[in-house]
């Protein structure tokens, strides 16, 4: 096999891992295959692809790692994966599941009880833009609207602003990674709708100083939405250990929605994300309701139509499963691992630099002319899974339970050491895990990016393509 189709085979299999291991259905098969034999296909792929982080080597994407509790929430949700929960009439039981997560998601965030539930960090996200999009134009005829956020904002923001026709105004950074308010400052008008910040932030673990940019909202009256999808449900906790985490929830006056996933740090399925409003009439800004449709009265308060209760039901659950105890002990060992990696970083790994103060979610850059992306190529032949950021170039790790077992952190420490080396050994050598990051940047370089990127979307979404016939 020539070197270029050895490349195009990794390349296919990278894509599709069991095209050559399982059939690839392209039609309907014209008998039932049986179930025994469904279960078997799934458990084998299940399995597979929890091994990295069952392993504890992974960043982020797996928040709890126990399996008894997976298949608790499991059974729960069978009980209700058939329920539709837009029809209330037969399934009441939604109207308490879904109260008491808002409820009990307020409590933790000094909320006043007023939120939905959501699919996720991105619905919860777009669903807040929504609703001041709404909200300033009933209130202020607002016609031009536009959201001001800093750069390292959830990019879910960027995509509903897109869809929803909403301008963004991207603030800069300050020396610390956090957000500068005076640029934000400079960017608001009379058609801003609403002011963002992070806590903290998908790329830098960072906390957006959120006093400062609620007290600005509140000066030019308008809204600030808190983006607390990644450390709502672990920072609440972090501060009651006794970490120094800077107040960002309603207690800071100003603050007018945050969002907070209970699909991470709240350890329940993936699906569910929690909205919270301050009041009642932005919340009220999101519903739906048409009274002159033929097949009767609709109302619905978000995105979506149908509903699965099995996901409301699995998350109401896993709260309860957990209980106070259980999220303290739980943040507790998350703060111990993340804080042995940030001083090891500092002490041990001086051609690293760690990106301002983090608490649970550490990235590092480069402090010199290290590729950090040859460190990220060692890493992961070494089994450790981390997420690479650009401008600037870095890589981060989320920690979560899976990483907080005895050693592990000392153990990582090690890998990224002679993670460090090799990248100092193997200098000028092209990454491969690097290869697209900062190619963006100019109209062709970005022009390039984009078709290679839908072209990646496009692929998650096609069958595999047929072996060759020998």
């Amino acid at each position: 096999m020539s070197d270029e189709a050895a490349e195009m085979e990794r390349l296919l299999d990278g894509f599709w891992p069991y095209r050559k291991t399982t059939t690839t259905y392209r039609q309907i098969p014209s008998s039932p295959v049986s179930r025994t034999e469904i279960l078997i296909q799934i458990a084998d792929m299940a399995h597979r692809e929890d091994e990295q982080g069952d392993r504890g080597t992974v960043s982020g994407s797996l928040y709890c790692g126990d399996h008894d509790h997976y298949a608790f929430l499991g059974d729960i949700f069978t009980l209700f994966s058939h329920a539709n929960v837009l029809q209330r009439d037969m399934y009441p039981s939604a109207t308490k599941f879904e109260a008491e997560i808002i409820a009990m998601t307020s409590d933790l965030l000094h909320g006043t009880n007023v939120g939905v539930v959501t699919s996720g960090g991105s619905e919860s996200l777009i669903t807040a833009l929504y609703s001041y999009r709404e909200f300033a134009q009933e209130t202020r005829g607002v016609t031009k609207p536009n959201v001001v956020m800093p750069i390292t904002a959830h990019v879910a923001l960027d995509k509903g602003a897109h869809w929803m026709g909403i301008e963004v105004r991207h603030a800069p950074l300050t020396d610390g990674y956090v957000v500068d308010v005076a640029a934000m400052a400079d960017l608001i008008d009379d058609q801003t709708i609403a002011l963002v910040g992070s806590a903290a932030n998908y790329a830098h673990g960072l906390i957006d100083p959120i006093e400062e940019i609620a007290t600005l909202a509140q000066s030019r009256g308008i809204g600030m939405h808190v983006d607390g999808c990644l450390g709502g449900w672990l920072l609440p906790w972090v501060e009651r250990l006794g970490y120094d985490v800077p107040l960002w929830d309603f207690r800071v006056p100003g603050v007018t929605s945050i969002s907070a996933d209970t699909h991470k740090y709240g350890y329940a399925l993936k699906g569910s994300s929690v909205l919270l409003y301050r009041d009642k009439d932005l919340r009220k800004s999101q519903y739906f309701a048409y009274p002159d449709w033929p097949g009767g009265l609709y109302l619905s308060p978000g995105l979506a139509g149908s509903r699965s209760g099995g996901i409301i039901a699995s998350t109401w659950a896993a709260i309860l499963a957990t209980g106070e105890s259980g999220y303290l002990d739980a943040a507790d060992a998350i703060m111990r691992t993340a804080t042995a990696i940030t001083a090891g970083i500092r002490s041990d790994v001086p051609e690293l630099e760690v990106i301002g103060d983090p608490t649970f979610l550490v990235a590092f850059k480069s402090a010199g002319e290290l590729d950090i992306y040859l460190v990220n190529d060692s890493l992961k032949a070494q089994g450790w899974r981390m997420n690479a950021l650009q401008l600037p170039a870095a890589l981060h790790f989320c920690v979560t339970r899976p990483n907080t077992s005895d050693g592990k952190a000392a153990e990582f420490l090690q890998a990224l050491r002679a993670a460090v080396d090799y990248a100092t050994e193997h200098k000028g050598e092209p990454a491969e895990s690097g290869a697209m990051y900062g190619f963006g940047g100019t109209p062709q370089g970005n022009q390039t990016l984009m078709a290679a990127m839908s072209g990646v979307l496009d692929a998650m979404h096609e069958v595999a393509p047929e072996m060759p016939t020998a």
